[in-house]
């Protein structure tokens, strides 16, 4: 028995064993597996969280190559829209809003091909034919009305269409159209555009003696005009002139004759009686019915300057400065020049607002104005004596620096040693010349275009077109020998104006009907800043760069506004009047 419980005793001594193995081998693996878990965890944690973060950067970067990817094609577009190739540029711009439903200009390319892909005629030769019978037809209709100008629209683009369609006949409608279409806008006293037309008629053919007299007329009479209430002196002196050959012409003789009187009335109010008594007589020498009025002031003006001591004296001229009733709000920095119609004269003056509330008529008879940056010196085309001048502070006179009808757009380089501007030929093309801002050497021919304008930063832009009708906006630096690069895709594109900085220009388009204020960056991509049925132009930066001054026919008159430089807060600052012809072709500048 004792036996038996031995054996038992050993039998469950030797199940008992592996047991108590096993649990001693969990106890020291349960430590190394906790750890090995949490390790994996961690490990999955990390992985996990780089891949999201990869994830994350990957996503970044495609969005960044969507957007490169949609630039791409949106310039591919307006190159397809630039060689005609339209349904190709509508197939890009839809592309681009696949990659970019937001792109603010590709809805605006869709439209503008379509439209032209609407209005383009199959190119066969019969489709022309029928095309140029069209326009032709047409012309012919506004020719018989006498409706000139509309002849001359039509006729134009026939010409432009097929030069050889009844080449003789339609040169002869044009020419008569140009000519009767100035002379009528003479008669309006509509100057510039008038002569504008005449210059057409003129260059369309050896000179025809009646246009060159019709026109000499205007730039003469123009001229005088301008100087009226400004310097009677040379007003009365460019009168005498012209009614010396044309004394029927227009009001010549009327305008003489007060000029006479109101430069008499002058010196009279100021006591100066010996030059008032020879105005007033005369005045009286030009009629055979005096004013008794203006013969009483003779006789006393004589009686008085025989007892009087004779002194030098300075000729009487207008009055310049104006005073604001308040300082116009929101404008605290610089001087901003504009053109301003004159009703009375039919041209544009120039005048300068100034950051402390001043206002001042700067000179008569002239438009187009740019500062010359670090002086106080102002460019301008200059519509009485033709040509482009400056007018220097301290001068009497201003200086000439481009003398001829047709020179336009004067600007100038950022230290004022060089100006550019811009000159037609005699078929009425615009090109652009550069020459030394003192006249030491000959203008040089830069480039086909026109309306010029150099920045801070040395470079020059304008609007023009490529030899292969590609048209835009271009910049160049004209010191290098590379070529210019075009910015944007339409003739219209025009208006220009530099950021202080030199990275973007602001500028007018008709893109959409009206006329708005875009900005185009110099490395790609564009922003529109205006946004109203009106008519909004002639873009001008800040000095500093805190916004921009342009114009704008809001509300039914002409006035000068100011805006943010993301066009945030446009407001009216001064009232221009109710009319701005031919506004297009104007420009502000604003300096320090």
């Amino acid at each position: 028995m004792h036996a038996r419980r031995s054996r038992q005793d050993a039998s469950v001594a030797e199940t008992s064993t592996p047991d108590s193995e096993t649990r001693t081998r969990w106890q020291r693996l349960r430590p190394i597996l906790f750890w090995m878990t949490g390790f994996l965890c961690l490990l999955a944690l990390i992985v996990g969280g780089a891949t999201y973060g990869g994830l994350y950067q990957g996503e970044r970067d495609r969005e960044q190559e969507r957007q490169e990817l949609a630039e791409q094609h949106y310039r591919a577009g307006l190159e397809r829209l630039d060689a005609g190739e339209y349904e190709l540029s509508i197939a890009e711009f839809e592309y681009v809003l696949e990659l970019d439903s937001d792109h603010p200009f590709a809805s605006q390319g869709i439209a503008e091909a379509q439209a032209r892909a609407a209005a383009r005629p199959t190119p066969t030769s019969e489709t022309y034919e029928i095309v140029a019978d069209d326009l032709y037809r047409e012309a012919a209709v506004h020719y018989d009305a006498e409706e000139w100008a509309e002849a001359v629209a039509v006729l134009t683009q026939l010409r432009a269409l097929d030069p050889t369609y009844e080449a003789e006949t339609v040169e002869e409608m044009l020419f008569t159209s140009l000519y009767n279409a100035g002379i009528a806008l003479l008669d309006e006293n509509r100057f510039e555009e008038g002569i504008f037309y005449l210059d057409q008629a003129v260059a369309l053919r050896p000179p025809d003696e009646d246009a060159l007299k019709q026109r000499s007329l205007a730039v003469q009479y123009m001229t005088a005009l301008g100087y009226w209430g400004v310097d009677w002196e040379r007003c009365i002196e460019r009168y005498e002139q012209l009614y010396a050959v044309a004394p029927n012409y227009k009001d010549v003789f009327q305008r003489l004759y007060r000029a006479h009187v109101i430069y008499a009335d002058a010196w009279y109010a100021q006591g100066e009686m010996c030059p008032a008594e020879v105005q007033y007589a005369l005045a009286l020498q030009l009629t055979a019915d005096p004013d008794p009025a203006v013969e009483r002031k003779r006789v006393e003006t004589a009686q008085i300057c025989l007892v009087a001591t004779p002194t030098p004296i300075a000729p009487i001229t207008g009055t310049l400065p104006i005073t604001l009733t308040e300082p116009p709000p929101g404008f605290t920095t610089g001087r901003l020049a504009y053109p301003v119609y004159n009703t009375q004269t039919g041209l544009y003056d120039i005048y300068t607002l100034f950051a402390d509330g001043r206002l001042m008529r700067m000179v008569g008879g002239a438009d187009q104005p740019c500062w010359l940056w670090g002086s106080g010196a102002l460019g301008y085309r200059n519509l009485l004596s033709p040509g482009i001048s400056l007018l220097v502070p301290g001068e009497a006179t201003p200086r000439q620096l481009a003398a001829g009808a047709g020179r336009a757009w004067p600007t100038f380089s950022p230290d004022g040693g060089r100006m550019a501007y811009a000159a037609q030929d005699v078929a009425g093309a615009w090109k652009i010349y550069i020459t030394p801002t003192d006249g030491s050497t000959e203008p040089e021919m830069h480039a086909a275009g026109k309306g010029p304008i150099w920045g801070r930063n040395g470079w020059l832009a304008w609007t023009g077109c490529e030899p292969d009708g590609a048209c835009g906006i271009f910049v160049d630096n004209p010191d290098d020998d590379q070529p210019p690069i075009r910015l944007s895709a339409s003739i219209n594109d025009i208006g220009l104006h530099w950021s202080p900085d030199g990275g973007n220009l602001a500028y007018m388009s008709n893109h959409t009907g009206d006329w708005e204020v875009y900005l185009v960056s110099t490395a790609g991509g564009f922003a529109r800043l205006t946004e109203n049925p009106a008519s909004d132009g002639l873009p001008a930066w800040a000095p500093d760069g805190s916004g921009l001054a342009f114009v704008s026919n809001r509300g039914g008159a002409w006035g000068l506004y100011l805006m943010g430089p993301n066009g945030e807060d446009p407001h009216k600052i001064l009232t221009l009047g109710p009319s701005l012809p031919n506004w297009t072709a104007q420009r502000l500048s604003w300096a320090p």
